[in-house]
């Protein structure tokens, strides 16, 4: 991103935060950001479009805070305190342009921008996923759409009360408090073995018609093939057959690092693992995603 992008964009969120997304002029904007109001247009055709990318601006540095939050010295449940830690700082960091936000409801109004913040919702999910399994392992699978919402909902509720006060709260206390709630309840579904209301099937539909940006969808790709990967040491394979199939998925993860990847070489790799049932759930995924054909 160019500086001069950048600088409308940090300037419309301070402006937004103060006078509200409504009550604020390109005009403005441009003269706040030392620019004319044509050079606003080469970078924004219109103040939703600019909206839109200033959600996306803001939304990729949260999410950078939260994965630089983690430290390979610590456990898994403790690297999640800290990302909630993060998500809380930054959230009330905000605070101002998110309450402008709620009041106006511009979100709801600018379809793209609506669209994006349910991407989101279900990049944010995947990461509960994948964070859910770190620190409990594959048999909390069952219930990562519940406890999803269980967490989600606690902080919500927390946020919602700190946005709306101006109330002190040690956020990383409040962090640790909340994930001592959550592992509690994670640790009494899976002693006592109780049935999920939610799946992940009965969530799909939800997700379903989202469109996903490549980018997420080869990052999504990745982590099935590294999936894919755990499974294959489970398998009673001879080791010949293992470091063959290894080596399909090194070489399938460097494919979808590719900016160009190709369809029918993904489509011969997949063939490699025909014929061993564990894998079929996975070839489906893979072929659902990107759209290949299975051989």
């Amino acid at each position: 991103m160019n500086e001069k992008k950048k600088k409308i964009i940090e300037t419309s969120f301070e402006l937004f935060a103060r006078k509200g997304f409504y009550a604020t002029s390109i005009q403005e904007i441009a003269d706040k950001s030392n620019l004319s109001k044509g050079a606003f247009y080469l970078h924004f055709q219109s103040k939703d479009e600019l909206l839109l990318e200033l959600f996306k601006y803001y939304y990729d540095l949260i999410q950078e805070n939260v994965q630089n939050a983690v430290d390979e010295k610590r456990s898994a449940k403790e690297n999640f305190v800290k990302q909630v830690e993060v998500q809380f700082r930054e959230i009330l960091r905000h605070k101002s342009f998110i309450i402008t936000q709620l009041k106006e409801q511009a979100i709801t109004l600018n379809q793209e921008l609506f669209e994006f913040v349910r991407l989101m919702e279900y990049e944010t999910h995947n990461w509960y996923k994948q964070t859910l399994i770190s620190i409990y392992g594959e048999r909390i699978k069952p219930y990562v759409a519940d406890l999803v919402n269980i967490i989600e909902g606690i902080k919500n509720r927390y946020f919602q009360v700190l946005i709306r006060s101006d109330m002190e709260v040690d956020i990383d206390e409040l962090a640790s408090f909340i994930v001592e709630q959550f592992d509690t309840i994670a640790a009494n579904l899976l002693s006592n073995n109780t049935p999920p209301i939610l799946t992940e099937e009965k969530l799909q539909p939800i997700f379903s018609d989202i469109k996903l940006p490549e980018k997420m969808i080869k990052k999504e790709v990745i982590n099935t093939l590294l999936e894919m990967q755990k499974l294959l040491n489970d398998l009673k394979l001879d080791d010949k057959e293992i470091n063959e199939l290894q080596g399909v998925i090194d070489f399938m993860i460097s494919e979808m690092k590719k900016p160009d990847t190709k369809e029918f070489v993904i489509q011969g790799l997949l063939a490699n693992f025909k014929g061993i049932e564990e894998f079929d759930h996975y070839r489906q995924l893979i072929s659902e995603k990107l759209q290949v054909r299975l051989l």
